[in-house]
Formats: structure tokens, C-alpha cells, sequence
């Protein structure tokens, strides 16, 4: 497990590790927080209102700064930044309670399963993931969804301070020329990428059969089977099988169109026929709509790709490779035709950085798909891989074959070409002040209790 994916996988679990420990307390921490028995906060380093922070918590943020090599484990210094960490996170907590913020149960769902699918990709299998944890996956999701929650109520505390923090371009100039030379960013090796994704189609008897026994478990709902029931014990669908099928107050846009098409032309109680989408083949029921929001279940099935089927897919685009390389054909040409990727198929199969909204990835982004990595590191601009598997978050394998369009080497940020990367960059500097701002605004207001001698640190709460 590379460095990247290590640090990724502490952050995945480091909650939940965490949150195991803090599940033993809760029954015992009230909303007033009465003196505890000395036997029950042994584990226990601060309570800022109504949520606990661990020195497992501690512990664990150190062990992420250790991994990237940034700190000694004996510093008192990254101590006390990491416990001014917690205690923000844990003040945006008890304001998301204040101010009444909710997480959409479909947003924790979906969240859960991109987590889950993670933790597949990196054990090899469910099996191996339940194993590693000693819990079933059940179990494992009904205590990281409350983990879940708290991060997505903390995105949404720090959006809501920060929402009208603005970077104009004479900012960034002026931000820019206050740097002396050793403080301006470097910026790491970028790298232009595109790619051609290949899903294999299944075969017409998997289709089949598929079809077959999604149209025998609908005779026997309409036949009076509870769908739920059916849902938990067929469907495929990781993120709602276990809860019956069911998404609740799921609003429009959150499902792909021709889901939304089929579940807002139903009447409550009515029973959808089998339609097709990127993921397979459903059935859906609407339970309820309120305007543009819905509640419904579905069942999910997905034909069944073989070995035979993948095998083909490799050797379509180890073929279709050649073509390219003997001038057969143009890539991007190649791309528009081939790809199964709709998101960039009429672009050349040109890739989007989600973080930056540009076509260039760093190489710490590009450690998150290690065969990637390894293939793109030895390429020349021009250069074509051969077919690499790839399991997509969805579920599906498939393959693909990458070009490398363009690379920048490392080099420091200069205003006239790396404006993109100095605006972003300053402006999480000026959303980072305004956080900060809110802290200390706000930490002295709220009633923090220490199980700990804090002495040895500056603390906000204490000056």
C-alpha cells in the first residue's frame, strides 16, 4: 500500500477507530455534561459542548502528519496544532447542532459506498474487508455512517462561514508580489492525460437471464411480495439494498435521467416496468412526491460480466491501440467512438481534475491509481499504454488505454502561467483566515471541559 493510498486509508478509518471509542462513552455524556466517574474518561482529552474529542483522536491526526514525514511523534508544537484542529472541528460540530443542519440520508448513503468500495478496491474483496475489520458489512456501515455525518455537517458548517469569502485577480497579484522568493509555491510535475474506457458488454444470455429473474420478482410484488423484502434479499445496489431499496427525500438531479424519467412519471404506490440505466437493469416503486423530491425503492440487477467478456475488452483496445500507433486512426477520433466514458468522449477522452477544474494532474493525484502512476512516469508526451484494468466506483471493471497529451515539469509558480493554481491557492488561504477568525470568535463562548493538564499549550480557550 503506497504512501498516498496509506494516508487515504487513515483517513477513512481514523474515524471510525475513533468513533468505536466514543460510542463506549456515549451513553454516558449528557447534554450538560455532569462531572463523569474517573473510571469512564480515562480515554477522554476534551468535551467542547456537546462532542468529545479522544486522545485516540490526537493520536491518530499525529500518525498522518508522521506518515507524510512532516513531524517528530514528541513535538509540542504539532500536538498542540493537531488539538486546535479537533477543537474547531469539534466547535463546527456543536454550531451545525445550533443552527439545525442536515445531511440528506442519500448523501451519507452515497458517501458510505464510495468508502466501502475504497476499502474493496484495496483488500481485493468484501470478504476480505469484513475480515480485516471482524465485523459484517452491515455492521461496519451502521458505525461509519454516523462518522460520515459529522464530516458532511462540517463541510457544511465551514461552507456557510466562508461562502462569501472572494479572490479578485489584483488579490492574487498583489498576494504574489508580497512573497519573498522562498515563499513562493512550487508546483509539483503535471501531467495531461486522456484516456479511452472500455466496459465490457455482457453477453446477450447474461442479459437474459438478468431480465428474467427482474421480471419474476416483480409478478411476485405486484402478487403481493413486499418489495422492501425483495430489495434487501436481490438487489445490487450496495448503497440502498440494505435499507429495503429505499431513498427518502431524494431530490431532483441526485439520480441519473432516465431513473428520474421512470420515477417522477409513477403515482404513489405504482410499480415501474423494467427499464435500463448505466448500472443495469431496475424496478422502481414510488412510496411518496413533495414537488421535486421523492421517496421510492428500487431493485437493482446487473447482468453478470464472464472472464470471456473482459478478456475482449482488452484485446478490442490493445487493437484499437495499434490502429492509433500505425496512424490508423486519431485518438481523439478513437475516443468519441469507442469510449464508454460519456464524460469525455467528445473531448478526445481529455480527463478533468475535479480539484482544480483543469486537464493536469499532480503526481501525488495520479498515486491514487498506483498501475497509472508506475505506466505514466516512464511515458513521453505521445505515448499510448497498453490496456490497464481499472475497477470503476460503481462496481463495474472495465479497461482502458491512456495517452499522455502534455507534461510540465516541477517549477515555482509564476504569475503569468500558473494564475489558475495561485487563485485557488490563495484563496484557501483567505477561507482558511476567515475559519480562523470564526474560531477564535466563537471558542470562547462555548464551554470546553479538559480531562487532561493543557499546560504545556497555547490554547485559544485558555489565553
Amino acid at each position: 500500500m503506497n504512501k498516498f493510498i496509506f494516508l487515504l486509508f487513515i483517513f477513512f478509518t481514523a474515524g471510525y477507530f475513533s468513533f468505536s471509542q466514543n460510542n463506549k462513552y456515549s451513553a454516558e455524556l449528557d447534554s450538560n455534561f455532569v462531572d463523569l466517574e474517573s473510571n469512564l474518561i480515562d480515554g477522554l482529552f476534551a468535551i467542547v459542548g456537546g462532542h468529545a474529542i479522544f486522545h485516540s483522536d490526537i493520536n491518530n491526526q499525529i500518525l498522518q502528519y508522521q506518515t507524510q514525514g512532516l513531524v517528530d511523534q514528541d513535538s509540542v508544537n504539532i500536538r498542540q496544532k493537531v488539538i486546535d484542529e479537533l477543537l474547531l472541528n469539534k466547535l463546527l460540530l456543536h454550531f451545525a447542532d445550533l443552527d439545525s443542519l442536515e445531511v440528506d440520508n442519500s448523501e451519507i448513503e452515497s458517501n458510505l459506498n464510495q468508502r466501502l468500495a475504497f476499502f474493496e478496491q484495496q483488500f481485493g474483496s468484501m470478504e476480505k474487508v469484513e475480515q480485516y475489520f471482524q465485523k459484517s458489512i452491515n455492521e461496519l456501515s451502521d458505525e461509519l455512517k454516523p462518522m460520515i455525518r459529522n464530516q458532511l455537517l462540517t463541510q457544511k458548517m465551514q461552507y456557510d462561514i466562508t461562502k462569501n469569502v472572494n479572490v479578485s485577480p489584483l488579490e492574487v497579484a498583489n498576494f504574489y508580489g508580497s512573497l519573498d522568493s522562498d515563499n513562493i509555491p512550487m508546483i509539483d510535475a503535471q501531467f495531461q492525460i486522456a484516456h479511452i474506457l472500455k466496459i465490457p458488454d455482457a453477453a446477450n444470455s447474461s442479459i437474459e437471464e438478468t431480465l428474467s429473474k427482474l421480471e419474476d420478482l416483480r409478478n411476485r410484488i405486484l402478487n403481493g411480495a413486499d418489495f422492501a423484502t425483495m430489495a434487501i434479499l436481490y438487489s445490487e445496489d450496495p448503497s440502498s439494498s440494505r435499507n429495503g431499496g429505499a431513498y427518502f427525500n431524494a431530490k431532483k438531479g441526485l439520480f441519473v435521467k432516465e431513473f428520474e424519467a421512470v420515477a417522477f412519471s409513477l403515482t404513489p404506490g405504482e410499480i415501474s416496468e423494467i427499464f435500463k440505466t448505466e448500472f443495469g437493469y431496475h424496478i422502481l416503486e414510488l412510496i411518496d412526491r413533495r414537488g421535486n423530491e421523492l421517496d421510492l425503492r428500487h431493485i437493482l440487477m446487473t447482468p453478470k460480466i464472464s472472464t470471456q467478456d473482459m478478456l475482449q475488452a482488452k484485446e478490442f483496445l490493445q487493437s484499437l491501440k495499434s490502429d492509433i500507433m500505425n496512424n490508423q486512426m486519431d485518438f481523439h477520433d478513437a475516443a468519441k467512438d469507442f469510449s464508454s466514458d460519456k464524460d469525455t468522449r467528445y473531448n478526445g477522452g481529455l480527463l478533468i481534475n475535479p480539484n482544480t477544474n483543469n486537464s493536469f494532474f499532480s503526481l501525488s493525484e495520479l498515486e491514487q491509481d498506483p498501475a497509472l502512476l508506475n505506466d505514466i512516469r516512464m511515458m513521453s508526451i505521445s505515448d499510448i499504454t497498453d490496456p490497464i484494468y481499472i475497477k470503476l466506483f460503481n462496481g463495474k471493471e472495465a479497461y482502458r488505454i491512456i495517452k499522455l497529451i502534455d507534461k510540465k515539469e516541477a517549477h515555482v509558480a509564476s504569475l503569468s502561467d500558473d494564475y489558475s493554481f495561485l487563485h485557488q491557492y490563495y484563496f484557501q488561504i483567505k477561507k482558511e483566515e476567515e475559519i480562523n477568525t470564526w474560531y477564535k470568535d466563537n471558542i470562547k463562548e462555548v464551554h470546553v471541559q479538559f480531562f487532561d493538564d493543557i499546560s504545556n499549550y497555547n490554547l485559544l480557550k485558555n489565553e
